[in-house]
């Protein structure tokens, strides 16, 4: 039974555990709170804020972007800059034993507007709530749960062109702490509000889109748990959430560079998880689940790829996926791609062949497309089912073994025309003959292809520096125990683990189970064995979070096997 690991026995796991797998695969968070009153008690001179009318100018520039570049942001909204601050605008009034402060705003003929909060720092018992003038549609509470190092707070759009900002202080808190006003979001393009948990950009996509809950997305729904769409206060894109070699939940989002390259960009970004129809071309699905501001932490240049970190930690209740992802450039295949195009909800899209590798430059198409290497693109030259578009920008491209190995740059794909219908699967069928050439930087250049940490995925991805070329995904939620993979003998669950975990041996076993536990450096940290046949309880409360293996071994079979404690 004796299980000691020897020095030269202890490099050789250590190699073992950095390639071995066993793992299946709140932010503007809002708080409880209310509108108090009727704001129109107080006069409309001191409470409103009026911006003079945008200047078509910057409205038909932005209706050019979206047709002339084939990059795939979706612009739908100007940044207008202001400086609102309750020392200096709005009014004060006493009620129901709070202060409170309103300040109307009106930013003429936006469909809908949004802001940016650049001091944002509430005492605890603060409120902030954002709302229409019939309070149909109500965002917040905000309070000192949604405060940050970076004091910013941006928050996503309502209908309309007028939206009232009320803070809420109670009559024993002396000092709100800070709050200012650095910019409103003025859409130029029509969003249509059903509910506050609704959004205006659903059904805007175009029609040979594929919602990620009909049958073509349903060997995808763990991994669009990962995908994300993302609202950088003029435009939308799409990003994914990915794992790291130490399996430990760091919020790490890819997107395009083109869709954030600056610090800025990144505070001021909000990321919403989970919206999605819930059936097959059904109804629209809930923005609830939205995390604002990020940390920019690497940009590519020539290479358009983005690295941020959340705010926070996606909590359980959002259910999210972390995706694997695999630097091999031989991606011999079918692709699949999941999105938000034009800020709709997600959709899924596939391509039956292999992708490609440009040659050179003459296979982009002449656009800014060629801002960025050639040699840095999957090419997927025709989707055979659904497209993308504006909006899909940062999209991951997953393999067959449903690992990411790019990102959406852009490209000249886009729905055709409608040509027939097939009865059998319930589906319009389109013309494929403009769903051409889309370009997707490959993770595998965007990996090391500059030095600099803040520069390449590397650093952030493989921070044990194991030298993996590809992991598996990590589903913080799920505790259902995993099948017996591969030839394994063993069943460990849930893992990754909280503080206790379990050993069975495989189906048909009555043999008693011991185990030694092992950290990284090969340092025995608990042992043990079951008391009868049968599964074997470990408490790891003892443990620091991190990647540990273990050694088990029952009836003659012994295995080495690597599990992950979260906390």
């Amino acid at each position: 039974m004796g299980m000691d690991i020897s020095s030269k026995y202890r490099l050789a796991l250590l190699g073992s555990i950095l390639i071995t797998a066993i793992i299946s695969m709140d932010a503007q968070l809002q708080f409880p709170g209310k509108p108090m009153g009727d704001y129109r008690q107080l006069k409309a001179a001191d409470v409103m804020y009026v911006l003079p009318p945008v200047d078509p100018l910057e409205i038909e520039a932005g209706m050019l972007s979206n047709e002339s570049s084939q990059k795939k942001p979706f612009q739908f909204a100007i940044e207008r800059p202001v400086d609102i601050s309750p020392d200096l605008h709005g009014s004060w009034v006493k009620q129901d034993g709070n202060r409170i402060w309103r300040v109307h705003i009106l930013s003429p003929d936006a469909y809908s507007m949004g802001l940016v909060f650049n001091e944002y720092a509430l005492e605890e018992g603060v409120k902030v709530l954002i709302y229409d003038p019939g309070q149909d549609h109500i965002k917040g509470a905000f309070t000192s749960g949604n405060n940050k190092a970076s004091r910013i707070l941006a928050v996503g759009h309502l209908s309309g062109d007028e939206l009232i900002v009320e803070l809420q202080v109670p009559a024993d808190v002396p000092d709100y702490g800070r709050l200012s006003i650095e910019s409103i979001s003025h859409a130029f393009l029509p969003l249509v509000l059903n509910d506050q948990k609704k959004d205006g950009r659903f059904g805007r996509s175009q029609e040979c889109e594929i919602d990620i809950n009909c049958e073509e997305g349903a060997d995808w729904q763990l991994s669009k748990r990962s995908v994300v769409r993302i609202f950088t206060t003029t435009q939308y894109c799409t990003g994914v959430l990915v794992n790291n070699t130490s399996y430990d939940g760091k919020p790490y989002v890819i997107t395009a560079e083109h869709c954030i390259n600056t610090e800025n960009n990144a505070q001021r970004s909000v990321f919403v998880f989970n919206y999605e129809s819930p059936e097959c071309f059904g109804n629209d699905g809930s923005v609830a689940m939205s995390i604002s501001g990020s940390e920019l932490l690497a940009v590519g240049d020539s290479v358009d790829f983005c690295l941020v970190k959340l705010s926070v930690t996606p909590p359980d209740s959002f259910d999210v996926y972390y995706t694997g992802w695999d630097l091999n450039n031989n991606q011999d295949f079918a692709t699949t791609t999941i999105h938000h195009p034009e800020g709709d909800v997600k959709k899924i899209s596939y391509d039956s062949e292999a992708p490609s590798t440009p040659a050179n430059i003459d296979d982009l198409p002449n656009s800014d497309i060629r801002d960025y290497h050639y040699f840095s693109y999957w090419w997927i030259k025709q989707w055979d089912i659904g497209s993308t578009e504006g909006g899909s920008s940062g999209s991951p491209l997953f393999n067959s073994d449903r690992r990411m190995i790019g990102s959406l740059s852009g490209g000249r794909a886009k729905c055709g025309d409608s040509i027939g219908y097939d009865a059998e699967n319930d589906r319009i069928i389109y013309r494929k003959i403009f769903n051409i050439d889309d370009y997707y930087t490959k993770l595998n250049v965007a990996w090391d292809y500059y030095p600099e940490d803040d520069r390449s995925l590397k650093p952030w991805l493989d921070p044990m520096n194991t030298g993996d070329e590809k992991i598996d995904g990590y589903h913080p939620t799920h505790t259902d125990p995993p099948g017996v993979l591969g030839n394994s003998s063993f069943i460990l669950y849930p893992n990754p683990v909280n503080e206790v975990l379990y050993i069975s041996s495989g189906p048909g076993s009555g043999e008693k189970i011991s185990y030694q536990v092992f950290d990284l450096s090969g340092v025995r940290r608990l042992s043990g064995y079951g008391d009868e046949a049968g599964p074997v309880k470990i408490s790891t409360g003892s443990l620091e979070p991190g990647i540990y293996l273990i050694g088990v071994e029952a009836g003659g079979s012994r295995e080495f096997l690597k599990f992950i404690i979260t906390r």
